[in-house]
């Protein structure tokens, strides 16, 4: 199985994305491109929800990496959400869970989001 990416919320600069099977050195670099593009155009403050995101390798998370960096000098960030056992020990693993934020469902991180930006 491969990734399977699907547009939930698409709003002014706020996108809200869900995947789900493998983000891994085969489809890590097709999802930084497409997540980019968003940032790109305009869509600086991403949320990506990971609950059925079954397996994450180096290649994904750098991937993350890589599009958290660009959305921050774009003046947003990228927000996770979901993040079950297996995905979590891989953030726990490399200490990114100190890098990335982390929230319990979309509503949390589109709430927080909401109270530092005007929306549109």
């Amino acid at each position: 199985m491969g990734l399977e990416m699907t547009e939930v919320l698409q709003s002014g600069e706020y996108a809200v994305l869900t995947l789900a099977g493998r983000l891994d050195a085969e489809t890590a670099p097709d999802l930084k491109v497409q997540l980019k593009g968003l940032v790109g155009a305009g869509q600086v403050l991403l949320v990506l929800e990971l609950t059925n995101l079954s397996f994450i390798d180096s290649a994904g998370l750098a991937a993350l990496v890589s599009v958290l960096k660009t959305a921050r000098e774009a003046g947003g960030t990228l927000r996770l959400v979901g993040l079950n056992e297996r995905t979590a020990t891989a953030f726990k693993l490399t200490l990114l869970d100190r890098v990335f934020e982390f929230y319990p469902d979309v509503g949390a991180a589109l709430a927080h989001a909401v109270g530092e930006r005007p929306v549109g």
